[in-house]
């Protein structure tokens, strides 16, 4: 399997070589040459990734290395701070496509599916953090940012930064065997499990929406959230009237102040769980929380792991 690899100034060059090195552990394993990686950028010139010395490729991207066939795959690699996919590439995955290649993508690179037409009214995955941009952008498209990947036959995306090595997974899954995807995994210590980003999305964004009387509200609401709710205190903040706040702030946020409110509280638990050894019970207290068995719930359902496993994912040992 041919898999061109588009390289471009400001792509992460681990999502490159990270990339490229999992699939080349499938091939040790598989014993043979189960997938030919070759590095492509517009020209054929070095490009400036965003850390690190300039990336070398091996060819232009419409001219493939001589008594080659075309591309099986085509996979664009994650930026960091992209602000909008490059026109001329984004025409060159569209071609590459319409010729049979899968068209591949990890975090910011699922921009360029979306602006080479090939997710409209269709489902696909980005890194959670910039689901709210994307959707902006790509309206026609159906979102999911909780999926970790999303496998639409002709095309894959997957969502955080270093999900390509979920991506390499699935594509040794799909073109080699599933029992090669796991060796894969057990040799450089992933988690072929992780299906969802949920655990790792932060559930308060920063706002840009633009209503400032309900930036305000957002503002009370994460100084006193370990207070119960209160509506009057919260319009007063916004200086609105109840039922105003209410409609604005939902049309804002996408939540009720309730809904806000929880996720906040639970974004306040995982901090503290991250980073101390308080017992649970005394996180939910300190988070606004005197229901414990009811934190559990919520804690799970907006996390999709309870707060145990949470801290065991992601605690921070403290030194002894």
């Amino acid at each position: 399997m041919r898999i061109g690899i588009l390289a471009y100034d400001g792509c992460v060059a681990s999502g490159v070589s990270g990339f490229c090195d999992a699939l080349a552990v499938a091939n040790a394993l598989a014993g043979r040459e189960l997938f030919i990686t070759r590095v492509v950028s517009r020209d054929g010139a070095p490009v400036r990734p965003f850390s690190g010395p300039p990336l070398c490729v091996d060819c232009p991207m419409n001219e493939p290395m001589r008594d080659e066939p075309l591309w099986d795959a085509v996979y664009i690699p994650p930026a960091f701070g992209l602000d909008a996919p490059h026109t001329e590439l984004a025409a060159w995955v569209s071609r590459a496509h319409a010729s049979g290649a899968v068209a591949c993508a990890a975090c910011a690179g699922v921009y360029f599916l979306a602006e080479a037409g090939l997710l409209t009214d269709r489902a696909a995955t980005t890194h959670w953090g910039l689901a709210e941009n994307f959707t902006v952008r790509y309206p026609d498209v159906r979102l999911t940012p909780e999926q970790m990947l999303v496998d639409g036959g002709d095309y894959i995306c997957a969502g955080g930064l270093t999900a390509y090595f979920d991506l390499a997974l699935r594509l040794t899954a799909r073109f080699a065997s599933s029992e090669l995807a796991a060796s894969c995994a057990r040799v450089l210590l992933l988690d072929p499990g992780r299906a969802r980003q949920t655990p790792y999305m932060n559930l308060i964004s920063q706002p840009l929406h633009g209503d400032a009387s309900i930036i305000e509200a957002q503002k009370w609401l994460e100084k006193h959230y370990a207070r119960p709710l209160c509506i009057k205190a919260l319009a007063e903040a916004a200086r609105l009237g109840e039922r105003t706040l209410l409609r604005r702030f939902k049309k804002a946020t996408g939540r009720t102040p309730r809904e806000y409110l929880q996720a906040l509280r639970i974004e306040r638990a995982k901090r503290l769980l991250e980073s101390g050894n308080a017992s649970v019970d005394e996180i939910a207290a300190q988070a606004g929380h005197s229901d414990t068995p009811s934190f559990f719930r919520l804690f799970k359902g907006l996390t999709g792991l309870t707060p145990g496993e949470y801290r065991k994912r992601f605690g921070i040992p403290l030194r002894g």
